[in-house]
Order: C-alpha cells, then structure tokens, then sequence
C-alpha cells in the first residue's frame, strides 16, 4: 500500500508518522499472532516522495502581494493550506505560495475530475502580476 501524508506542521506530520508506524506494527503482529505460526508476515517500508510541512503568515510579503494583486484584479482571494510544490521551499525558510491556476475545477483527484479552461488565463495573469509586484 502507498500512504500519503501531509500536514502544514512539521511536528503534527512527525507525530502522525510515528502513529502510522506503532499501528502498521501493531497490526503485523496481531495478524501474526491470529495465523499461529503458520508463516510470519513482514512490513517493508520504502520511502516513495516526501512533502515537507511549511506554512507562511497571512502577512508575508509574498502572500500580501498576491492577495494585493487579485483584488486589483476584482477576484477575491482565498487563503488555504494545501499539499503543493511551495512546500519546499517553505520547509527550507523560502517564501513561496501556489496561486491558482485561474479555470474551474472540480471532483479533483478523482476519475471524475474536470477542469474548465474558460478563464484559465487569470492564473497566468495573477502570477505575472504578483512577480512583477514582488520584485520593485
């Protein structure tokens, strides 16, 4: 089985891990236990990717110049935690954000996901904006 987990806290993602770990455990011994003796199961654990944890302040220059420039835009901005490409470089005290793609998405991670492209380019235009805001 492959698991997935994320969290914006680097101590609650620890945590969660080491819970994963003692039930897997717990787990393979109650099932070895249960077949008495007749062949012993064995856990393997290899490490697939890895997603730091990271988070920035709702104030940091990064996340106020987005939020500046999709306003100016007319959108409104929606600030959420979410497992992206910016967890990097945040775990790693770098500022970096994830601005949406512009579009309507739905069912995402599904095999019913959809995405509408029809405003699309307000994603690149966000982006665009919020570089050029970023570096005077």
């Amino acid at each position: 089985m492959e698991v997935d987990m994320r969290s914006v806290d680097p101590a609650a993602l620890r945590a969660l891990e080491a819970r994963f770990h003692e039930t897997v455990e717990a787990a393979l011994a109650a099932e070895n236990a249960r077949w008495a003796n007749r062949g012993q199961l064995s856990v393997a654990r290899m490490l697939v990717g890895e997603r730091p944890a990271g988070r920035l302040p709702a104030d940091a220059p990064i996340v106020a110049a987005a939020v500046s420039v999709t306003r100016a835009l007319g959108l409104t901005p929606e600030l959420t935690e979410g497992s992206t490409d910016a967890n990097l470089p945040m775990s790693l005290n770098i500022p970096a954000i994830t601005i949406d793609a512009g579009g309507r998405g739905t069912a995402a991670h599904s095999l019913e996901e959809t995405f509408d492209a029809t405003s699309s380019w307000q994603g690149t235009q966000r982006a665009l904006l919020t570089a050029i805001a970023l570096a005077q």
